[in-house]
């Protein structure tokens, strides 16, 4: 195979993957083959920027800088919290060692919720396992690449934290601060990796694709509520001027381990600070080695088996032939709220394949699974020392749960950003060649499809809370925030789905403006909603007319004749 031109890529990229490549001796002394490690990682990279785009965006020739400037202004300003982690907490260890707990949460989240596609890609199969590359370089190029693929985030995450330390401290504690941020992202991406490849090596290759997707969800869920019980954390150790000796269950955390290296190199050389400083060096590497000999073996292999796994489940599902046929549950409902046929086959469509795709599982289920831990936080902050009654009645009576409501509709806005997407986009030609004369018919039973199947349960599920919760009033509070949650829904689908469900190519394009306007509608609406919700025949007019005017727009979606609607071909 010919080199690759490095002219070809990201320029933030291209300068890593160039410091990378300058170590070839280091690499293959890990193992791997130096020149397909190389190979791979260059056609990767363009690979990741050649993604397919639509033919809306083709034809005007769009660029993705403006998105990429505007994530880098978002994670800056995530940046900005990291610093003032640093300048709140006076004990400069424990200040690092929370910092540094906070980085590699974020980075953990990131890669389990946004980076799982690339971490279990089965798309390797087809063109680099028939070729005589070893699991070492195809498991170590996979996770150097999504090192390169997370430079940008980092580098916005913590300039920040760098600045404030270079005017603050001296250059010797941003050359180390630097060290520990390295020392901290390898943490977070072994970590993760080695989970999986753990996972994958030790379960059925069926099991695990089953499992998986609630492990992460598990992850997640566990390190978000981390970003609830810390701000409390740091509030009692600024007000109680704790230090890391007083704290000694954070020395639990490679964090910790890793911070201990600013009071090693500036004179604290005790044992505790000497043992953890070892902890802190040994760790990462001892990560690295564990993937490469241990845990890498096999890789290949498993790699392989995931992507042909859908085929063989199939295949072996138990014969219901001297069974009774039953009609499918999703089949029994579409029949309800669908009045054509062809909206029953857009109902179908997304109700199956959402549930068939590890892909949109692992994206979509974790920011699901993170509303019943706003719930469970709107309880415990509202009126910390009051008796569990007493908080229930300033819920009741402030109109709090209405929040709630209106934080489930968020629901909406993740659903319909993912419902196009698809590694399997190539099929969605069968779009075109069926006789499809009303596409708005299809694309209702989507969006009837989304709402029944990710929305009402939580509408439910809030029913059967707050009307024991808060009576019989919070009743029309729920019919009128679901009315608008519908009416979002209808907007989003006439100006933002652009494509068929399950038919463009996964792409990171950021649309924060859109998503940052239509949260900013939604918290206008649901505060006005608190805000009159004691006048309980206003409330009922009101949500009268929001699901008249919901119906009347379903009735004009229906008639859409969405000439906009592409599928990627590439």
């Amino acid at each position: 195979m010919s080199p690759i031109s490095l002219e070809q890529f990201n320029s933030m990229e291209k300068l890593i993957l160039k410091f990378i490549l300058l170590f070839p001796g280091f690499w293959k002394s890990l193992g791997i083959n130096f020149e397909q490690f190389k190979i791979i990682l260059q056609t990767k990279i363009i690979l990741e920027d050649r993604k397919p785009i639509s033919f809306r965006r083709r034809r005007k020739n769009k660029s993705s800088s403006s998105s990429s400037i505007l994530q880098s202004v978002v994670y800056l300003m995530i940046g900005l919290v990291f610093m003032v982690i640093l300048v709140s907490i006076p004990d400069r260890y424990l200040a690092v060692s929370s910092m540094l707990l906070t980085f590699i949460s974020m980075l953990s989240i990131t890669l389990v919720t946004d980076f799982s596609p690339l971490l279990l890609d089965t798309r390797d199969q087809y063109i680099i396992l028939p070729r005589p590359v070893n699991d070492r370089t195809l498991s170590i190029a996979r996770l150097t690449f999504i090192a390169i693929k997370l430079s940008n985030q980092i580098i916005a995450l913590t300039a920040p934290v760098l600045v404030y330390v270079l005017l603050n401290w001296d250059i010797t504690s941003v050359l180390v601060l630097c060290l520990q941020l390295m020392f901290s992202t390898l943490v977070a991406l072994i970590g993760v990796n080695g989970f999986y490849l753990i996972s994958i090596k030790y379960l059925p290759i069926q099991k695990f694709k089953d499992v998986i997707t609630y492990i992460q969800i598990g992850l997640s869920l566990l390190l978000f509520l981390s970003y609830y019980v810390g701000p409390n954390l740091i509030q009692s150790i600024v007000e109680s001027h704790l230090t890391m000796e007083q704290l000694r269950f954070l020395w639990i955390f490679p964090s910790t381990w890793i911070a201990s290296f600013q009071p090693l190199i500036f004179g604290d050389q005790n044992l505790p600070v000497i043992m953890l400083s070892i902890l802190g060096a040994l760790t990462p590497l001892a990560g690295v080695y564990a993937c490469i000999k241990l845990f890498s073996r096999g890789f290949n292999a498993k790699i392989a088996a995931l992507a042909s796994a859908d085929s063989s489940h199939n295949e072996n599902l138990p014969s219901k032939q001297n069974h009774k046929p039953k009609l499918p549950v999703y089949k029994w409902i579409s029949a309800k709220v669908c009045s054509s046929a062809v909206e029953e086959a857009g109902f179908g469509i997304v109700w199956l394949i959402s549930a068939k795709t590890r892909e949109f599982k692992q994206q979509l289920y974790p920011s699901l699974a993170y509303l019943p831990i706003y719930f469970t936080f709107l309880f415990i902050r509202t009126g910390e020392e009051l008796p569990m009654t007493d908080k229930i009645l300033k819920i009741k009576d402030s109109g709090l749960y209405i929040i709630m409501f209106y934080l489930s509709l968020l629901t909406i806005l993740t659903v319909f950003q993912l419902i196009t997407q698809s590694n399997k986009y190539k099929a969605a030609w069968i779009y075109h060649t069926a006789p499809i004369h009303k596409p708005g018919q299809l694309m209702t039973g989507v969006l009837k499809a989304c709402l029944i199947k990710y929305v009402l349960p939580f509408n439910v599920l809030f029913l059967c809370i707050c009307i024991p919760l808060f009576g019989l009033n919070s009743f029309n509070d729920l019919l009128l925030s679901s009315a608008v949650g519908g009416i979002e829904s209808i907007l989003i689908m006439l100006f933002m789905v652009k494509n068929y469900p399950f038919s463009k190519a996964n792409q990171s394009n950021s649309k924060a403006i859109t998503n940052l306007f239509i949260l900013g509608i939604l918290g206008i609406v649901g505060f006005i909603h608190k805000t009159i919700f004691h006048f309980e025949t206003l409330i009922w007019i009101l949500a009268g007319l929001a699901w008249i005017i919901f119906f009347l727009m379903l009735k004009y979606l229906q008639k859409e004749d969405w000439k906009s609607l592409a599928y990627d071909d590439n």
